[in-house]
């Protein structure tokens, strides 16, 4: 895939949502040229399976950590190379970042895109050596959906270990504006149109609310969204973070001023921005996952 033949997946659920990826896909094409990279490798053999791998300006003598970072779009809609702007901020740590497709909705339902989620942290794990980058410093993330899917996927390690993976691969997640409730009797009317294209007919969505995963995580988490943001997603995260201080492990969260719910993810664009500066810091350093 790239950014001439990405599909028509129909229209967005979300005002706004045309205007922001129209934005995605401007700055991402002009990271592109500025960047090392190595486009559309697959992790699986489905169209969607696929990353894009963004490498540090100049080799390093030492792995570099690496963050697998999923794009928004309401399990229906987004591509990978929507998250492309991303890259030049963190790169220049040095880091390597790697922007993951995942099979959509209503084609592809929940638990499809968590599977593909971590399929893709598989193949990371596995591959990135090769790439300069270092499997023991993993972190995940996503925007929106794709931070449903990356902190479902932290929450869950019975899935990694499933996978070869060991328990502790990932060491931080970073869940920018994401979803953590998708139960249908709590989640809100808001969300009901987009839980009957993700769920199959009548799930409850239990198994892909992260809410209902947190008791014994260990691993640290760093949350942020706006506070113009989806106002379901704004009590999501307050209870999330609720639930993870009572947890033992690192948390670290924002709250962005004025941000809407497509301006916390192009604020990632802005290296001395408080999400791109976390986490360089986190990846530079990251906090320690507790003993369990």
């Amino acid at each position: 895939m790239s950014f001439d033949d990405m599909p028509n997946l129909g229209p967005f659920l979300r005002p706004g949502a045309q205007e922001y990826s129209d934005e995605c896909i401007r700055l991402s094409r002009a990271a592109v040229p500025r960047t090392r990279n190595i486009l559309d490798v697959p992790y699986g053999s489905d169209f969607f399976q696929k990353l894009d791998i963004f490498l540090p300006d100049r080799e390093s003598s030492q792995p570099s950590p690496v963050l697998l970072f999923f794009h928004g779009g309401a399990w229906k809609n987004g591509f990978k190379e929507w998250m492309g702007f991303m890259a030049p901020p963190l790169v220049s740590l040095p880091a390597i970042f790697v922007s993951g497709n995942y099979r959509l909705a209503p084609t592809a339902k929940f638990p499809k895109p968590l599977d593909d989620c971590c399929d893709a942290l598989a193949w990371v794990w596995r591959n990135i050596s090769a790439h300069g980058g270092d499997p023991g410093r993993i972190f995940v993330g996503g925007h929106s959906s794709g931070g449903h899917i990356a902190a479902l996927a932290t929450l869950r390690p019975e899935l990694l270990v499933a996978r070869g993976l060991p328990r502790d691969c990932v060491k931080a997640c970073f869940a920018l504006s994401a979803a953590f409730n998708l139960e249908r009797k709590s989640s809100g009317p808001l969300r009901a149109p987009v839980l009957d294209l993700v769920l199959e007919n009548g799930d409850d969505g239990s198994q892909a609310t992260p809410l209902n995963f947190v008791r014994g995580n260990r691993i640290p988490f760093y949350i942020a969204y706006g506070t113009e943001d989806l106002p379901e997603l704004i009590g999501e995260n307050e209870r999330m973070i609720e639930l993870l201080r009572h947890e033992n492990c690192a948390l670290e969260h924002h709250v962005f001023e004025k941000n809407s719910h497509f301006d916390t993810n192009i604020g990632c664009a802005n290296l001395n921005g408080p999400w791109v500066q976390t986490v360089r810091k986190w990846m530079a350093s990251p906090p320690r996952a507790a003993k369990s």
